[in-house]
């Protein structure tokens, strides 16, 4: 018998997939790609910037591709700026573990007509609107707290439906949803609520220009009067890369990025600062940029992946057991599991049908990113070997790993960091 549970995310899930690209621009320093921030205004049409780079690129709002350039230079950033970049980096961090594919994100909604934190939020979990809306959420007086809200989906998500007072939220939060995945939600929900108020969006990563499950951020703070927002890191998703500013800008919106560049950055606070923002989304900068110079190879490393390196990676797992130092993650007892018992199941179908937890999937791939060869332990799930194969297989599609290995209920996972650390030359010892 297969048991289920609510709210858990399937792996074929379609609505947050993004595939890998080459033209890495306005990357932190932290990540080793060199960092371009730009800066633009309501009344600079035509970009300059020290270091031109032109970025083939899909219109935010149509299918049409065109080509932007981005200007290096951030300035005029306050020092009341980065107190507010302090708050959504905080705000950012109350997501992390929840948010897998998508990445954590903050945002804090302040009025300068009388220095006014109006609103925050930050993204709770894949399926669910952004940082920017939650806030807008608040500062449109849809909710009484964007935190709170999101936090509510957060709790919902650990233990559904658990807490009377979370789940009051929720249901508000849902309905909210709703209206907001309509067709013309930013206007119903924000058209001119900000208008007059002078304010300025806080966020640590770009706004979202494209349709999805709901309209685009940055048309939502622009539908709502937003006059000025500051990012603390531009969108390296093909999808965005630069497109959300454009919304933004193309509205007459001020927008700045941030830069960890100390030779771009005007001050340690900017480089601090930008470079948490950085810190925050590194997951999924990872998951969907190429993990190394050689694109290549990098589409069909799995393949290339042969007996003799297979070898080496059981040698180097079998000596990080020894010296206690192999990196396990276990799937956890109260997950849903296969009932092997049942001989009317079939094992692959129920593989493919077993829920697995969004934050469990975040969990194992920030491990691959911190040792890249991983011990899965997968007994909770299902207990026959050629079920954990099957699991495992499964889990290495998602992550883009490998299964080096299969022992009894384990599974020894493999995925090159960025850069790779292992050196997998069989007349190398790694």
């Amino acid at each position: 018998m297969l048991v289920k549970v609510p709210l858990l995310l399937s792996l074929s899930h379609p609505s947050v997939a993004f595939a890998p690209y080459s033209h890495l621009v306005g990357k932190s320093s932290l990540l080793g790609v060199k960092s371009s921030s730009y800066s633009i205004t309501r009344n600079s049409r035509n970009l300059v910037r020290n270091e031109v780079t032109s970025i083939p690129q899909r219109s935010p709002l149509s299918s049409r591709w065109m080509t932007t350039e981005v200007d290096a230079v951030s300035d005029e950033i306050t020092v009341d700026d980065h107190r507010y970049m302090k708050l959504e980096i905080e705000a950012a961090a109350r997501g992390v573990g929840n948010t897998y594919p998508n990445p954590s994100v903050g945002c804090v909604l302040v009025s300068s007509v009388n220095d006014e934190i109006i609103g925050t939020g930050f993204h709770p979990r894949a399926g669910y609107p952004h940082a920017e809306v939650f806030a807008l959420f608040e500062a449109c007086g849809y909710v009484e707290s964007g935190v709170e809200s999101a936090m509510a989906v957060v709790e919902n998500t650990k233990q559904p439906r658990m807490k009377s007072d979370a789940s009051d939220i929720l249901s508000d939060v849902d309905d909210l949803l709703d209206r907001y995945s309509s067709s013309d939600s930013a206007n119903e929900l924000f058209e001119g609520k900000l208008s007059g108020k002078e304010v300025t969006a806080y966020v640590t990563l770009e706004p979202c220009c494209h349709y999805g499950k709901t309209p685009p951020c940055a048309l939502s703070l622009l539908r709502a009067g937003i006059s000025r927002v500051i990012i603390g890191f531009r969108d390296p998703n093909p999808r965005v890369d630069g497109g959300g500013v454009l919304v933004l800008e193309n509205g007459g919106v001020e927008v700045k990025i941030m830069s960890s560049d100390k030779a771009v950055a005007k001050g340690r606070l900017e480089v601090a600062n930008a470079a948490a923002c950085a810190n925050t989304v590194s997951a999924f900068v990872k998951r969907i940029s190429p993990r190394n110079s050689d694109e290549a190879a990098l589409v069909d490393y799995d393949k290339s992946i042969n007996g003799a390196k297979r070898s080496l990676l059981r040698t180097v797992a079998g000596r990080r057991k020894k010296e206690g130092a192999m990196k396990e993650v276990a799937w956890p007892s109260s997950y849903p599991s296969i009932d092997v018992s049942d001989e009317s199941i079939d094992l692959a179908d129920a593989i493919e049908e077993l829920p697995i937890h969004h934050s469990w999937l975040e969990r194992v791939d920030k491990a691959l990113w911190d040792d890249e060869l991983i011990l899965l332990r997968l007994n909770s799930a299902v207990q026959k070997k050629k079920g954990v194969k099957f699991l495992g297989q499964r889990i290495a599609i998602e992550l883009k790993a490998h299964v080096a290995q299969v022992i009894g209920h384990t599974c020894l996972m493999y995925r090159p960091g960025a850069p790779p650390v292992l050196d997998l030359d069989p007349e190398i010892d790694p």
